[in-house]
């Protein structure tokens, strides 16, 4: 068990996770693909989004100490065509460990894939990268953060759906010390425009 922790702690396991995880949202995004025309008027999708709520940080703060993280997040989205859409990711968190308060703030950027979408329920999966400012009882780090997951959004009425993201796998890297976080998100989606 102490050898699978070094293991994952000096990231030999979280490369082999990153491509597991890649290659399962590319196996998934070749499955989505439309088989031909099926349906000859697709439905109207908007020309942007805006999703913000509520989010929780399960994060790693290295030498196996783990504190759970809660804050909100705003997530702007452009739609590309064909169930991909383009976003900016802004989370900010803040909670405490054994060195005293921590704020944590994300900014990535990234693209999703609309995949087995009904009107009921439209799931996604996506990849972005980006930065991680954090702040801990005074230090300020700045890391790389890659991220991973699925999502899905529930229509509530035409203006608004609601967001949930249960699960998003998160990298980061902060001065050579891999970390492993878990990310969930919960809010409402609003959609901008037609097209």
């Amino acid at each position: 068990m102490n050898n699978e922790r070094t293991a994952w702690r000096q990231g030999k396991i979280s490369i082999l996770g990153i491509i597991a995880i890649l290659f399962c949202q590319v196996l998934l995004g070749l499955i989505s693909i439309p088989c031909g025309a099926q349906n000859n008027d697709p439905p109207k999708s908007p020309i942007a989004t805006i999703a913000v709520g509520w989010t929780y940080l399960y994060a790693d703060q290295g030498n196996d100490e783990r504190v759970s993280l809660n804050g909100w997040f705003a997530r702007p989205s452009v739609t590309i065509g064909k169930g991909f859409s383009g976003f900016a990711d802004f989370t900010n968190y803040y909670g405490a460990n054994h060195k005293g308060s921590i704020n944590s703030h994300g900014f990535t950027f990234g693209v999703s894939k609309e995949i087995f979408t009904s009107p009921r329920i439209k799931p996604a999966i996506f990849a972005e990268a980006g930065d991680v400012r954090a702040s801990n009882a005074g230090s300020i780090v700045n890391q790389f953060a890659f991220a991973t997951g699925a999502s899905f959004a529930i229509p509530l009425r035409k203006w608004v759906s609601l967001a949930i993201t249960p699960a998003e796998w998160v990298f980061l890297d902060p001065k050579g010390d891999p970390r492993n976080d878990f990310n969930s998100k919960i809010g409402f989606s609003f959609p901008i425009g037609k097209r």
